[in-house]
């Protein structure tokens, strides 16, 4: 499989463009790439191009070749908000879902997750949600990168909410409201899906979200998820039911 790496330059053909240090040791050494091999470019906005190395540096230099046709992302736009969780098991549900096709990730502080992190541990935790989402699209052949946005708080989220239906997905919906994901009109375009963190969502928020922000409480069965399995199997039952997946 030809690498696939993200930068943030301009791409057009015959351009020039210097990789990072990173990326340089990944093809030099774990790779074993040189002078003349083939890889892909993809910056989010311009496709993916085929490119070649010209110059192993430092800095290691890539040639621009031509536009590579791609067709790898989802046209059904899903926003997947998810309770904050402790680190591993919110890196691993952003990875899986991007993976998945989610176009954009909103984590959520909410009363059973965990507490807002300081300004320091928020920043690096930003950072290494970013690269794991640029990480994820790489390896999934995506030319888009989803958005991820910093921690938000309820009093927050109507203003980052998009239109379209918005799927609320409960543990507690089976005994109370047992609406399957199967029985539910086509969304249309995008859908909104919402994920508790590793405690759950208290009846209030719940409430909170149907009656402020239009969410419909949806069931996925008897057994209960992990949060990063919820996160999962939702995007990927709405990309099978909706979506690239069926």
């Amino acid at each position: 499989m030809t690498p696939r790496i993200h930068v943030p330059q301009l791409l057009q053909q015959h351009a020039r463009i210097a990789l990072d240090d990173h990326e340089r040791h990944r093809l030099l050494r774990t790779l074993r790439l040189h002078v003349g091999d083939a890889i892909i470019l993809f910056n989010g906005d311009s496709g993916a191009w085929q490119a070649r190395i010209v110059e192993t540096g430092p800095p290691l230099q890539v040639e621009l070749v031509a536009r590579i046709p791609d067709a790898r992302d989802a046209a059904l736009a899903v926003t997947l908000i998810l309770g904050l969780t402790k680190s591993g098991a919110i890196e691993l549900a952003v990875q899986k879902a991007v993976e998945c096709g989610v176009a954009r990730l909103i984590p959520l502080l909410t009363r059973y997750g965990v507490s807002r992190p300081d300004a320091r541990q928020s920043e690096n935790k930003s950072r290494r949600l970013q690269r794991i989402v640029i990480e994820a699209a790489q390896q999934c052949g995506r030319t888009r990168v989803p958005e991820i946005l910093e921690p938000a708080t309820w009093h927050d989220l109507p203003g980052l909410l998009d239109p379209g239906p918005r799927l609320l997905f409960w543990e507690e919906a089976e005994d109370v409201q047992a609406v399957r994901l199967r029985t539910l009109p086509h969304p249309g375009a995008a859908v909104t899906l919402l994920i508790g963190p590793e405690g759950g969502l208290t009846a209030e928020e719940v409430t909170h979200a149907q009656e402020q922000m239009g969410f419909v409480t949806v069931s996925l069965g008897p057994r209960i998820l992990r949060a990063e399995t919820a996160a999962m199997v939702t995007v990927a039952a709405c990309q099978l039911l909706w979506g690239d997946m069926g």
